[in-house]
């Protein structure tokens, strides 16, 4: 039987966000506001993840083979799988970890604001900004976004390689 590394699931939910002070705190950013432009509304609705993949081959899997691959996403558990984003029309957004999936105990569940200008996906919750560089598929019903991450295989050894993550739009 397979299962993940739980270092995988964290470094997917860190990619996007960090822990802050409490949004009592001067310090922390405004909501993000106003109307959505037209090229924002692709985003309203409900994304699932879909895909994760690696430039180098890396086994997460401790299944008793070598079995390294750059699909990162064919060795996650279906709890690590669980991922969702629902984009708001008032710019709200929810990001869900485990909560279709059955029997999953590593539940997450963060709410914030969004924005899409050009290319650049900006986030504000839990006191913090982020932004991601997101693409679009050729009929925008998957958006994908990378970033550089440091995995320790099952043997132990670290790989520091290049994912990208993908998420699909789910149909109304």
């Amino acid at each position: 039987m397979k299962k993940s590394n739980v270092l995988v699931n964290a470094m997917m939910v860190a990619s996007l966000f960090f822990v802050g002070c409490n949004n009592d705190g001067p310090d922390c950013p405004e909501a993000l506001t106003g109307e959505l432009g037209t090229s924002e509304t692709v985003l309203v609705g409900d994304w699932n993840f879909v895909g994760m993949v690696a430039e180098d081959a890396v086994d997460l899997t401790d299944d008793d083979q070598d079995n390294p691959s750059t699909d990162i996403f064919a060795q996650l558990d279906a709890c690590d799988k669980d991922l969702v984003y629902t984009f708001d029309n008032d710019r709200s957004y929810t990001f869900t970890q485990g909560y279709v999936a059955t029997d999953c105990t590593n539940k997450v569940q963060f709410e914030g604001t969004w924005k899409l200008t050009g290319s650049n996906l900006a986030f504000v919750a839990n006191c913090t900004t982020n932004a991601i560089d997101i693409a679009f598929n050729e009929d925008q019903s998957t958006f994908s976004f990378e970033q550089t991450y440091k995995f320790l295989d099952m043997d132990g050894h670290t790989v520091t390689t290049k994912v990208t993550f993908t998420y699909g739009k789910t149909a109304s």
